[in-house]
């Protein structure tokens, strides 16, 4: 065959479907497996009959029945070969280059492409890449993020960094088989037959994720998912391109307080848990902020197909639950921005679960119940008032409960706790027990401290709710609660008062 034309891009996608396929196909189901119209496929089965003629195969097409080729598995074999090896022309349709433009452009982000860079990897013209970088654009905005023109020097992707991995694995899985992106080269290094390897920039970006390296780390981690599932599918990608992007010095960013709420999280145990099997298996260190973003997308599961919900329309929702909230629990939480920016991301999530039919659940729902029965109490009628019609699953109430309860510490909204404080004789102990409480509780304010001595013969009249001493000490039961710590405030002290503080005062 060394003076046979090379087919087109396309054609050899064609060609290579035919040879993988042992029985009739019809024109509708290659079309829709490559992605292409019936007639595309139409139009280039002359070009691809000449072809595989030449190389002894024979293309057999039967109204009714469909198309395949008769010949021998050798003859098969050197013709997929032959393929590999060919470089015929590449045709890619409006929306492919508009694929492999938003690859190059998130891949390089936030460095700027030059446009001539561009014109290469698409091998189109400066014009005809100028309207494909349009057409990209609103998918980008789409995806949070933002073109950028920069005279002389190129398109540059703005936005934040964990919007770039999840664009990219929303573009990936849309846009590259499953079967290439866990493929899985043999022990001589050649690969089977695969589509567009060869020539595909896309697809060649795709097999360097080494995206089944990463599937066998998150089932190894998370057991209970299913290998083959769509969720694991987009799991180990996300987890690739967490890699890809770490190892090119694009390193996440989370605000302060969303990344302590991610590190304090139940699911940060299995997301470290992966950060630490990737270092082992592939010699990369996760950092901190990195492993944070795993939890987010453990916990979100980032939005991949569908429409995702209007932006008004989220809007509205938020605003009904501050506003219901404000009414019930304290006027200020109407002015609380990150509420509304916490609860918009929530909801975006919460849609992709029950869209997917992912189970939600809250492991803190029963220690948030207990340490805040009256924001769980309001929690539940905001959900009952706001969710007739629509069915809300009951672990929301927790979760809401932890928003508007974490705003209400965060501005200082919940009644002080009335605290006394009692030290043995000396007075150094008692102020480093008081030191580490206003650190560890800031919704105590501590009246007084005291000796034992002096608290147990005398009172000044102050109200105290809670007595904490580093002694046992004679207390009035009836009327105030009293706890015996160290000093030092070991663990298990601290959680003894957690619970204490988060019961409902009588």
């Amino acid at each position: 065959m060394a003076n046979v034309v090379p087919l087109d891009t396309r054609q050899a996608r064609i060609a290579r479907h035919l040879l993988m396929e042992s029985s009739p196909a019809t024109v509708r189901s290659i079309a829709s497996a490559l992605r292409l119209t019936p007639r595309m496929v139409h139009y280039n089965l002359k070009r691809i009959e000449r072809y595989l003629r030449d190389a002894g195969l024979r293309v057999v097409r039967r109204p009714g029945v469909g198309v395949w080729l008769e010949g021998s598995d050798e003859q098969r074999r050197a013709v997929a070969a032959a393929l590999d090896l060919a470089t015929g022309p590449r045709v890619l349709d409006p929306a492919g280059r508009r694929v492999r433009a938003l690859a190059a452009l998130l891949d390089r982000a936030p460095e700027p492409l030059q446009m001539l860079d561009l014109e290469r990897q698409l091998e189109a013209s400066r014009q005809t890449v100028r309207r494909d970088v349009r057409d990209a654009e609103s998918w980008l905005e789409e995806h949070r993020l933002h073109l950028q023109r920069l005279p002389g020097v190129g398109l540059a992707i703005r936005g934040d960094e964990i919007d770039v991995r999840k664009a990219l694995l929303a573009l990936i899985l849309d846009a590259v088989p499953q079967d290439i992106l866990f493929a899985e080269a043999p022990r001589n290094g050649s690969r089977a037959v695969e589509p567009e390897r060869h020539v595909d920039p896309l697809i060649s970006f795709a097999d360097s994720l080494e995206a089944a390296t990463y599937r066998a780390i998150l089932t190894e981690q998370i057991r209970e998912l299913d290998s083959t599932g769509p969720m694991t599918t987009a799991g180990s990608v996300y987890l690739a391109i967490v890699a890809r992007r770490v190892r090119a010095g694009r390193r996440a960013q989370l605000r302060s307080g969303q990344l302590r709420s991610l590190i304090d999280h139940p699911v940060a145990e299995a997301a470290s848990a992966i950060a630490v099997a990737v270092e082992r298996k592939v010699g990369l260190a996760l950092e901190e902020v990195d492993t944070a973003a795993i939890t987010e997308f453990l916990l979100g599961f980032a939005e991949l197909v569908g429409t995702p919900a209007s932006t008004d329309d989220e809007s509205e929702q938020v605003e009904r639950l501050v506003l219901s909230a404000a009414k019930r629990i304290h006027p200020a939480l109407a002015d609380d921005i990150q509420l509304r920016r916490s609860l918009a991301e929530h909801i975006q999530r919460l849609r992709v679960r029950l869209r997917y039919g992912l189970p939600v659940s809250n492991p803190l729902d029963h220690e948030v119940r207990e340490r805040y029965p009256d924001v769980y109490e309001a929690a539940s009628q905001i959900v009952a008032e706001l969710g007739v019609g629509n069915p809300v699953p009951p672990e929301e109430v927790g979760f809401l409960t932890m928003y508007l309860a974490g705003s209400l510490e965060r501005n200082r909204l919940r009644p002080k706790v009335r605290v006394t404080v009692v030290c043995p004789a000396g007075m150094a102990t008692a102020w480093i027990l008081v030191s580490r409480l206003a650190a560890l509780f800031p919704q105590i304010e501590v009246m007084r401290v005291v000796s034992k001595a002096a608290f147990e013969h005398r009172s000044d009249g102050t109200e105290t709710e809670i007595v904490i001493s580093t002694v046992p000490v004679d207390a009035d039961g009836d009327q105030v609660r009293s706890i015996v710590v160290s000093p030092l405030l070991h663990e298990r002290d601290i959680r003894r008062l957690s619970h204490i503080l988060g019961e409902p005062r009588r």
